[in-house]
């Protein structure tokens, strides 16, 4: 911040406001105002006010001389000379004091509306504007400073939104490696249950089967097959064996009760040849036959 000149050697101090807005794109305007007697653009600007802060002050001549409000920056940026008019015959060298305000509001009244004109300047044509040579460096130097800022304030946002971008190219990368290995543990679960049907469905068809082959599902029916075979040759051999007796005499009227039986069975009528009789008419037969008499 540059040191407040000294007023002791027949310099004057002022402070001035350098109004200024930013629009979106980052270019700096600044608004200039004419001055009242020789029409010149110049920064609004003032004496120093009793117990009031430069930067307060110059805040002040903003709204009396141009309708501005804003917020004004404590650290002046700069100063500048010029030689101010005190009558037709008499001049002050006075020392200005700068102080960046930047325009929140534009009053539609102020108390100096009649007696000055107002204009948005770009910063460059803003230098070229005014008069006072260091005026004019420090508008241009203004305008660098801010560009910078405005630089630095976009790389920010372009850095936090490839950190964003970042953040969630890898957060879609850990959920696609995650499906990945959920669809690979799935396809091994089905190929290892299909191996396992598989290996299942061969004792199955073995059991089940049909056709040819002795499965483990037939056996039971061999068996009971084979048992009932057992049967009915003993059935037969006996049913011969009391046929046999009955001829020989040894069982009265066993004959007679099988022929009868037999001609029961088919409908009391012989078509040719022996009639085979049931293995259970036989075995009726053989049960209600007399014993066998005794021998002494």
């Amino acid at each position: 911040m540059p040191r407040p000149p000294d007023s002791s050697a027949g310099r004057r101090v002022q402070y001035a406001a350098l109004p200024y807005r930013q629009r979106q794109d980052g270019e700096v305007q600044v608004r200039l105002i004419t001055s009242r007697e020789t029409r010149r653009w110049v920064l609004p600007k003032g004496w120093p006010m009793k117990d009031i802060a430069p930067h307060k002050a110059a805040a002040r001549e903003a709204f009396e001389e141009a309708g501005l409000i804003g917020n004004t920056s404590p650290n002046a940026i700069g100063l500048y000379t010029y030689e101010k008019r005190l009558s037709a015959v008499r001049s002050v060298t006075c020392d200005v004091m700068v102080f960046p305000m930047k325009v929140k509001r534009y009053l539609k009244k102020w108390p100096e509306r009649s007696q000055r004109i107002g204009f948005w300047f770009t910063v460059e044509s803003a230098a070229a504007a005014v008069q006072e040579e260091d005026l004019k460096e420090l508008i241009l130097r203004f305008g660098a400073i801010m560009a910078d800022r405005h630089a630095a304030k976009e790389a920010a946002k372009q850095a936090r939104a490839a950190e964003v971008a970042e953040a969630k190219a890898a957060e879609a990368k850990v959920a696609d490696a995650k499906a990945g290995a959920a669809k690979a543990v799935a396809s091994k679960s089905a190929a290892s249950k299909s191996a396992a049907s598989k290996s299942g469905d061969v004792p199955a068809g073995k059991g089940s089967g049909s056709g040819s082959g002795s499965g483990g599902g037939k056996k039971p029916a061999v068996e009971a097959s084979k048992g009932t075979t057992r049967e009915r040759s003993k059935s037969e051999a006996g049913a011969a064996h009391a046929i046999s007796l009955s001829m020989e005499g040894g069982l009265p009227g066993l004959g007679t009760e099988v022929q009868k039986a037999s001609e029961k069975a088919k409908g009391g009528k012989r078509k040719g040849g022996a009639v085979k009789l049931r293995d259970a008419d036989v075995l009726e037969l053989a049960g209600v036959a007399r014993p066998l008499p005794t021998t002494h």
